[in-house]
Formats: structure tokens, sequence, C-alpha cells
């Protein structure tokens, strides 16, 4: 594992604060000396840090997307190269882009830990930004508007305090950088606690790609379970009878599942299984519109896999029909017919749901 050597050898930490009623960024209070941790809280947070960028179901190794001048990636090569006055200075920077990333009112404040240090054999410099959120019931105390030491420590030791995300910016080999590509010969890998490895769109946008400048690689698995995604939406906007929507959600399980080809392709679902040339039309400038490739890419089924098991169809009363989508289409039959007159409201005849199953109750709750 790469961070296991992991040395944290300047650390630095700022209040962010979420927007305020108006919206408006509120200024962070800056930390103004570099934190000198005792050996426990020192080895507490390398250890977290540790073990959360070694969870692979919720790290995720990046693709560096923002590398203009004023992003924070070129923000962290200049800091892991500044002696420590000017570190202190600049890291200044990091609270206020993730205070303007922080977009939402929702979006918590909190406090931005700003690390450099070393990983690895032979050593390579590292960067590190942690967004911690104080747990429930948490004090800071404050001095002359300085983050005290025991605050800090208290945030790092104190089991409830999770870290919920870090970012972190890694030197692999500098010499590789061209002012075409000025990220080559850095990685960089995110962890959020609120990531899953079948839904690493969990992640906070806002810190992976507003404030790291950072966007997930696009893998297959990614891909394919982006395009499963936006037909599923493609077909949820469609101006059609509600029966035609459950044959195209049928159409896309067969698409992916039980097709054998080793590719997906939006021309190819469209030509398939979409009706006439205006939906096809439709479907294929939705797509483009999502910025979705239109050349076939590599299924890979890791990410949709849970998603492909059943068939859900929820009712506007509450009631629901789940089924093994494998054996969906034999198994159930559905028609829209009219229900009574009166009991849609103001003398109209309601569309009611015909729902036959071809098999026996098993049981009943």
């Amino acid at each position: 594992m790469i961070f296991e050597n992991l040395t944290i050898r300047r650390l630095i930490i700022h209040e962010v604060f979420k927007r305020d009623h108006q919206k408006n960024t509120v200024q962070p209070i800056y930390g103004d000396q570099l934190i000198a941790l005792g050996d426990d809280a020192l080895a507490a947070l390398r250890t977290r840090v540790i073990h959360t960028m070694g969870r692979a179901s919720k790290n995720v190794e990046m693709e560096i997307g923002n590398t203009d001048p004023g992003g924070l990636f070129s923000l962290s090569k200049e800091l892991m190269s500044l002696d420590d006055n000017e570190f202190i200075l600049r890291s200044r920077n990091a609270a206020n882009q993730l205070s303007s990333a922080q977009t939402r009112r929702d979006t918590p404040g909190g406090i931005l830990v700003v690390f450099s240090g070393v990983v690895d054999y032979p050593e390579k410099n590292v960067i590190g930004f942690i967004k911690a959120e104080p747990h429930n019931g948490f004090t800071r105390v404050n001095q002359d508007d300085h983050l005290s030491l025991a605050f800090i420590e208290d945030l790092i030791l104190t089991p409830q305090a999770k870290l919920y995300k870090i970012g972190v910016f890694l030197e692999m080999d500098p010499d590789l950088a061209t002012n075409e590509n000025p990220s080559n010969g850095y990685r960089a890998f995110i962890y959020d606690e609120n990531m899953s490895p079948k839904n690493p769109d969990n992640a906070a946008q806002y810190f992976y790609e507003g404030f790291l400048g950072c966007a997930f690689p696009e893998s297959s698995a990614r891909l394919t379970r982006e395009f499963h995604h936006l037909t599923k939406n493609f077909i949820y906007e469609l101006d059609i009878p509600e029966e035609e929507k459950i044959g195209l959600h049928q159409s896309l399980y067969s698409y992916l599942k039980l097709d054998q080809g080793q590719t997906v392709h939006v021309g190819t679902y469209a030509n398939t299984y979409l009706r006439d040339d205006a939906m096809r039309d439709a479907y294929e400038a939705f797509m483009r519109q999502k910025e979705f490739p239109q050349n076939a890419i590599a299924k890979d089924l890791t990410q949709v896999e849970l998603h492909l098991q059943q068939r859900k169809i929820s009712f506007r009363r509450g009631v629901k029909l789940t089924a093994p989508a494998d054996r969906f289409a034999n198994l159930i039959e559905i028609e829209q017919i009219d229900g009574v007159q009166g009991d849609g409201g103001e003398g109209e005849v309601p569309n009611w749901t015909r729902i036959t199953v071809k098999d026996m109750i098993a049981s009943q709750e």
C-alpha cells in the first residue's frame, strides 16, 4: 500500500464555514502557524490517514483535471517545495478554494487540515487535504481567533469525529511533467466516507471536482453504469404509455445482461430496441447532451450488477412490485385499464393497472 510509510512533516489547520443566508462565502479563520502535535496525536492522525486511504471501497485514484495556475493541483506543487513561512501563507488559498467550492448552503463547514510529507521508498513528496466535520456536541475553543491545540487534538483523537473527506496529491516523477501535460508524473487520490464501490458518485462533487479539481477515471465499469443510469432517465422522461416504458426497461436489462456482445454502444442500443427514428434520434441527442461517448465502450457490469438483479415498479398510492429481473418478462404481465368512474375525482375515469403474476402466493406478511 503506497501510504504505509507516510511521514507527516508539516501541518496547518484552517476553519471553513458554510455560506451565509445570502449564499455568500464566509471568510475562513486561518491558521497562522504550523501545528506541533503531540506524539500521540500525530501518530493518531498518521494512522487514520493510512487506514482510510487503504480502504479500497472508499478510496479512489482520480484523474487530475484542473491544472490551471490558480487551481489546487498547482498550489499543491508549490506547497511541496515552499519554506515554512510561505507554506503557512500559501495554504490559506486552499481554505479560500474550499469555501468557494462549497456552493450550497447546506454544505457544512469544518476543519481543513493541510499537511505535507513523504510516502513510499524512495521517498515521494505528498500534499494532503482533509475536511473534518466535528461531531455533535463538539466545542471549539477559540483563543483570539486562533484554533487551539486542544481543539485540534480532540478532533483527531475523538472516535466520533470521522475524517469524512481526504484528497492527496502524490509526486511520483516531476521530471515527466510538461507544459502540455503538467500533471504527468503526479497521482491523485480521494477518500470519502459516503462513497461505496457500487456508487462512487456518492462522493461529494464539490470536494473532488470543485475543490481538488479532479474527476473519476473514465473506466469501463463507470461508463457502463453511466450508460445504464442515463438510459433509464431517458426512458422515464418519454411521453409514452407506461406499458411501453416497462418494455424499454426490460430491453435495457436484456442489452446489458443477456446480450453476448462485449461492448456498449449508444447507436446499437437505439437501433435494436427503440421503435422509430424520432425516438432513436431523441435518445442519441440526449446522450450527446449528457456528454456520453458515442463510440463503443467495453462492457463491465461491476458497478451495475446489483441494479440488474431486481425490477421494481412503484405506484402512486404506495403499492410496489418487485421481481427478479431475469424472469420479469416471463412472470409478470402488466396492462393499463380503465378504472371506475369517480375514483379519480371530478367524475373522471382513472387509469388503473392490471397485473398478472404467473405464480402462486408463497407467503404473506
